[in-house]
């Protein structure tokens, strides 16, 4: 497993999940108007990396929806880094191995000498 840390605006967003009562909306979570934040997607990143969790709601309307820190978001929260798997490259095909025909024999014509 490696260790990732977290940007500050991120940390921030699940700060105020682990402060909050109640699972807060996404528009609660969106802590600055940034060009990034416009949209949502960094509530479906973090949703997908597994530190977040839709208490209502899904990924069509971020803002809408309730969020809930996991286990990994609330070690996240406190220290600013979390454990995840790296991606590995798949690996490359098995070469084709090309069948044998069967070996038949050739007759060959016979050569009448004359």
């Amino acid at each position: 497993m490696a260790i990732r840390s977290i940007s500050h605006f991120l940390w921030q967003v699940l700060r105020a999940t682990k402060r909050s009562k109640k699972p807060p909306t996404g528009r609660q979570l969106r802590i600055s108007p940034t060009p990034r934040s416009k949209d949502g997607s960094f509530l479906t990143a973090l949703v997908d990396e597994g530190l977040l969790d839709f208490v209502t709601g899904s990924a069509a309307a971020p803002f809408d929806a309730t969020f809930a820190l996991t286990v990994k978001g609330e070690h996240a929260a406190e220290y600013g880094e979390y454990e995840y798997e790296p991606k590995r490259p798949a690996p490359p095909p098995a070469p084709a191995i090309a069948k044998a025909a069967p070996a038949t024999a050739k007759k060959g014509r016979s050569a009448k000498k004359s």
